[in-house]
């Protein structure tokens, strides 16, 4: 007897697999991957970052003077050695933590320890000469670092002086022809590893000579009474400064050219002087309350006399103001 059986569908099973690209060359096993470590790199940037920051601490322990300017730039250390404490913590690396720590130890410690140490002892000389012979004109070079500084007229013979600082200045006269030059150089200052003074010198020049004036400074407290002397030429640069130039009538044009970082310049001029005065640099002055009018850039005040003065300031940022 015949029977109808009926066998069940197949069922068709099928397994799912990733689709591989079809090119060869688009398909990189490797990326998968995570990244690796890589230990060597690491100790190499720390290497080099731990004497990158040994250099400039040392540098500036030989370039610093005074205990503000090392707890100003102590300040910015602090900050490097805390955000690479913080940036070690959350990573996990304690090396780089110790090394944040130590910068940020040096720059508390530093200005502590120096406050608290004796300064070198201060030498005091009192260089003068006379007049040479034939001399009709005056130059005085002076290169003093930071400090306080004088200048003024009432010498008897080409200059006197009284240079005081951490060491013993060089005082040189030359002639040729009718000019003589006066050099005055103070010694290297060593910075705080060497816990220097700041020099504090006191010039007087000679008022029958006509003068020239270069002076270059660290960051310092000048005051130049150039009022009794017939100036033909003044150069002044520093750094952080606070600068009072106090200037008699004219008698030919006189370039002024004065240069600093930043600080406080003040002008002193009779209202009888003609002058020309250009800023460069950002700056806050009383220009139009003292009688100055500005033309492109430049103020100008007329005078009676015949001569004029063409004064240049050049500054990243300085309050300026003219007293006549």
């Amino acid at each position: 007897m015949a029977r109808d059986v009926q066998r069940p569908d197949s069922i068709d099973v099928t397994t799912d697999r990733p689709t591989q690209p079809e090119g060869p060359e688009l398909f990189h096993p490797e990326d998968d991957d995570r990244p690796r470590s890589r230990p060597g790199a690491y100790w190499i940037g720390l290497v080099v970052l731990t004497i990158g920051l040994a250099v400039t601490v040392g540098t500036l322990a030989t370039r610093v003077t005074s205990i503000v300017q090392t707890i100003l730039l102590a300040v910015p250390l602090a900050l490097i050695g805390l955000g690479l404490e913080r940036v070690g913590r959350g990573t996990a690396r304690g090396s780089l933590r110790t090394v944040g720590v130590l910068l940020l130890v040096v720059a508390i410690v530093g200005p502590l320890v120096l406050s608290l140490s004796t300064p070198e002892p201060a030498v005091t000389v009192t260089p003068s000469q006379p007049v040479p012979s034939g001399a009709a004109q005056g130059e005085l070079r002076a290169s003093m670092g930071g400090g306080q500084l004088q200048v003024d007229s009432g010498a008897a013979g080409l200059y006197t002086s009284d240079l005081r600082g951490p060491g013993e200045p060089s005082a040189q006269v030359t002639t040729a022809n009718d000019l003589a030059v006066l050099d005055l150089r103070a010694p290297s200052q060593r910075g705080v590893l060497a816990r220097n003074r700041g020099n504090d010198w006191r010039i007087r020049l000679n008022t029958s000579l006509d003068w020239q004036l270069d002076v270059a400074a660290g960051a310092v407290t000048a005051d130049l009474d150039l009022r009794a002397l017939d100036l033909r030429r003044l150069n002044f640069q520093s750094g952080v400064s606070r600068l009072a130039v106090r200037l008699g009538d004219p008698a030919v044009e006189v370039p002024i050219d004065l240069q600093l970082s930043t600080g406080l310049v003040d002008l002193y001029l009779p209202r009888t002087a003609t002058v020309e005065l250009r800023i460069d640099g950002l700056s806050v002055n009383n220009f139009g309350s003292q009688g100055l009018t500005n033309n492109g850039g430049v103020w100008r005040a007329e005078g009676s006399g015949p001569g004029r003065y063409f004064v240049r300031v050049r500054t990243s940022g300085a309050r300026i103001q003219v007293h006549r």
